[in-house]
């Protein structure tokens, strides 16, 4: 091991401590972990692991998260107990897994200088998570497409192995894991088919020119698309009550999703003219890349590897922008660009390093290097300034969850009704093992993310989130109208919690 391998790794494990200890402390981006969507998964694994609960009881997110997330939670769940220790775990597992999949594209697209390159990238990942927020941060949570990024830096890793190893052992392995990551990862998140499947398919065939023969039209359709199209049409037999929304592209949503993608873009890079200036940069070399392949003329200085994985980046970046701009029924948000914005960043440093290294050497190594110390005293740095606080209790455990529970417990009861916000939160961070069901302003079912078993023909108690929108807000005339006015209420915050009794509140109908 070179004593450049030995400081950039050395650097990369200090990057993961700091994040460590920043987890620990209670740092802000923890709000991003505690909030009803972010925990789906603890949720789930607490309901089909402590209580008897079953996959095909519940309503799971249009994208299911089979894979990585799932497995990767499992792990997280075997580590620690309880919603801190369990988040805390996935962040880091999160980041191990990104910065080892890093590594071995770096492996495939790099003739030296690898683990210095993968190390400044993850090391910049995990300070982008920290700093940049949405979708950056999406690196430490579970449920929020991260996972099918990773998959995608999986992906192109071995099609970058079967595109220059022609036969043999190697080359059969790389089709079987091209294959099994473009079925479970397009079952698990659909955006992974227009993400990374038909962009990486568009630029193996751009780059086609003396490759292997994986790389031909109808081999490469056939390890590409027939998998992903195979896990799109799987989902229905997969899931036992699908959630998934349809497809539908259209012109009519054209203007306001314009306008929702320019107030993401200028929220992100409004103050961060650097990074901007490096993505449009990265951008613009893979469209350089991609008129290379069409010319059959590389960069001097770049292999061939360089040369697809630019072209794929910009090619990936303009499939997600176009599939948000002409969706009919899905919104844009910014964890949807997590790919988009990933991927020139990957691709640019790994050309820059090249570049570099071709130029002069141990240039490229210097780079990785540099970032490596710059990015990990940084985030050393957050860690000291962030050392004292260890209050992660405001965010895992804050006063008005504490505020509740003292009241349920006081009452002896567990099973209640709450509008979406509140029940998946109460009961992933609630230490008296609540059971929630959801319901809307309306006081109908909201059937979304959520198992079946939660609604019952009577609940003990309801929760009111007195600043809702009349959507979500449970309405207490309506309940003392059917039941009579709550026994007690008690206030906690700007939440009330309306106690009736063991099985006093019938189910609204």
């Amino acid at each position: 091991m070179t004593k450049k391998t030995i400081a950039a790794l050395a650097c990369w494990l200090a990057a993961c401590g700091a994040l460590l200890l920043i987890l620990r402390a209670g740092h802000p981006v923890q709000a991003h972990l505690v909030h009803s969507d972010a925990l789906y998964l603890p949720v789930l694994f607490d309901d089909l692991v402590n209580h008897g609960g079953r996959i095909a009881d519940w309503l799971l997110t249009p994208a299911p998260y089979f894979f990585p997330d799932m497995p990767l939670y499992g792990l997280a769940w075997l580590a620690g107990s309880g919603a801190a220790a369990q988040t805390t775990a996935f962040a880091l597992l999160q980041t191990v897994l990104a910065a080892l999949a890093l590594y071995l594209l770096a492996r495939q697209a790099l003739a030296r200088d690898r683990l210095p390159a993968a190390a400044a990238l993850s090391i910049l990942f995990i300070w982008l998570g920290l700093t940049v927020d949405d979708p950056f941060v999406r690196l430490f949570s579970s449920a929020h497409h991260y996972g099918a990024f990773v998959a995608a830096l999986l992906l192109c890793a071995l099609w970058l192995r079967l595109d220059t190893d022609r036969d043999g052992p190697p080359a059969r392995l790389a089709m079987a894991g091209i294959v099994a990551l473009g079925f479970l990862t397009t079952l698990s998140d659909a955006l992974f088919l227009a993400q990374t499947t038909l962009p990486l398919f568009a630029a193996a065939l751009l780059a086609r020119h003396g490759a292997a023969p994986a790389a031909r039209p109808r081999r490469a359709a056939m390890l590409l698309l027939a998998p992903a199209l195979a896990g799109l049409l799987a989902y229905r037999f997969v899931v036992a009550h699908p959630t998934r929304y349809p497809t539908r592209l259209s012109l009519s949503q054209l203007p306001q999703h314009l306008n929702d993608l320019h107030t993401i873009f200028a929220t992100l890079f409004g103050a961060r003219p650097l990074l901007a200036g490096a993505m449009l940069l990265a951008l613009g070399w893979g469209a350089a890349c991609i008129l290379v392949c069409l010319r059959r003329r590389p960069l001097p200085g770049l292999a061939r590897p360089l040369h697809l994985l630019g072209a794929f980046a910009t090619l990936s970046f303009l499939a997600t922008i176009g599939v948000m701009l002409l969706s009919k029924n899905v919104q844009p948000v910014p964890r949807y660009l997590i790919g988009a914005l990933s991927w020139p960043l990957v691709a640019g440093v790994f050309a820059l390093v090249q570049l570099l290294e071709a130029r002069r050497r141990h240039a490229g190594a210097a780079l990785g290097l540099g970032l490596c110390l710059v990015l990990s005293s940084m985030l050393a740095g957050e860690a000291w300034r962030v050392r004292a606080q260890r209050d992660s209790d405001r965010y895992f455990y804050p006063e008005q969850v504490a505020c509740i529970d003292r009241a349920l417990a006081a009452a002896g009861v567990h099973t209640g009704m709450a509008q979406y916000w509140d029940a998946k939160r109460l009961q992933g961070l609630s230490r008296e093992h609540l059971t929630l069901g959801q319901y809307t302003g309306e006081l109908g079912r909201m059937e979304w993310i959520t198992s079946t078993r939660f609604y019952r023909p009577a609940y003990d108690f309801a929760i009111v989130a007195e600043q809702e929108s009349a959507e979500f807000r449970l309405p207490i005339a309506r309940l003392a109208g059917r039941d009579g006015a709550a026994p007690r209420a008690v206030s906690c915050g700007d939440r009330t919690v309306l106690i009736y009794g063991p099985g006093r509140l019938r189910a609204p109908q």
